[in-house]
């Protein structure tokens, strides 16, 4: 199973939380590695060039599945041409915050003050073509603000920052986030799933908020294009399997993501719809990575 993330990061320990159940299930051990670069591209190319005997795997997020087609020029492989959706695993979402000293307590005096004051709310992101950035520029677009992004080096780096007053708006992991706002150093507007998030039940949804859309982090698995449908079904069965079990889910609690047994077709369906909800922002907002 490839992550084609660095070591030690949720995605890592996400994959092999569900390897480790997935080899119980199957009888063979299902060996995790890490092959990274280029914004987890390079371990979807190899995925995407292995054989298709259901022995090489790729433990994929929102990024590698329906974003960095959008914004590489080249990524070096099509998510659905050269690969084989077998199962989503994981849900998570981001919530919205900003700095105490924006003057907005909601989504819609954000903006209100953003309208009004265009160009002058800076928003910070792990980086150029995150989830975060995406969903920043999604947010302009649905709401006709303009802010200015202000990429990072990562996640960490841009909650220093906004708990520090450099940037005044940052969509990110609500266990990074919410025990920041709870110490009051940031302020909470909205989280972007469907529902609202059981750390933080006060805080409204962006549907709740009018803005109406949903944003959620996925996770999942997918084979080479061509792996045989009895292979695809055999994987999908001992990855939901993993997901169902009770231990696993104590596991990775910690990361608060939700575990989300799916079938090959739907994972494609939502692959596709992603795809092309992405392709349409990047577009839009000019998002380009060579």
């Amino acid at each position: 199973m490839v992550v084609p993330f660095l070591a030690g990061g949720a995605t890592d320990v996400l994959a092999r939380h569900v390897a480790q159940h997935m080899s119980g299930t199957l009888g063979q051990t299902v060996l995790v590695e890490n092959v990274t670069g280029a914004g987890g591209n390079v371990g979807a190319r190899l995925v995407a060039r292995a054989d298709p005997d259901g022995h090489t795997l790729l433990f994929g997020t929102t990024s590698v599945f329906a974003i960095n087609p959008a914004i590489y020029k080249d990524p070096g492989y099509d998510p659905l041409k050269n690969l084989t959706p077998v199962a989503r695993t994981f849900n998570s979402h981001m919530v919205m915050v900003v700095h105490p000293s924006v003057p907005a307590t909601s989504v819609r005096e954000l903006i209100a003050y953003a309208k009004a004051n265009p160009g002058k709310l800076n928003y910070g992101s792990a980086g150029v073509g995150t989830p975060m950035h995406v969903t920043g520029e999604l947010f302009k677009s649905m709401t006709g603000t303009q802010m200015v992004h202000v990429p990072y080096r990562g996640g960490a780096q841009s909650v220093q920052d906004i708990v520090a007053g450099q940037v005044q708006v940052l969509f990110e992991n609500p266990l990074a986030l919410i025990p920041l706002v709870r110490e009051g150093k940031l302020r909470a507007l909205a989280v972007t799933g469907e529902t609202r998030h059981p750390e933080a039940p006060n805080v409204p949804t962006m549907g709740e908020s009018g803005t109406g859309f949903v944003v959620h982090l996925i996770f999942g698995i997918a084979a080479p294009a061509g792996t045989p449908a009895g292979i695809v079904t055999t994987l999908n069965s001992a990855i939901n399997a993993a997901l169902r079990s009770n231990d696993l889910l104590a596991k990775v609690s910690q990361f608060g993501v939700e575990a989300k047994p799916d079938t090959p077709e739907n994972f494609r369906a939502y692959i596709a719809a992603e795809l092309k909800r992405w392709a349409a922002v990047a577009k839009s907002a000019g998002i380009k990575v060579e």
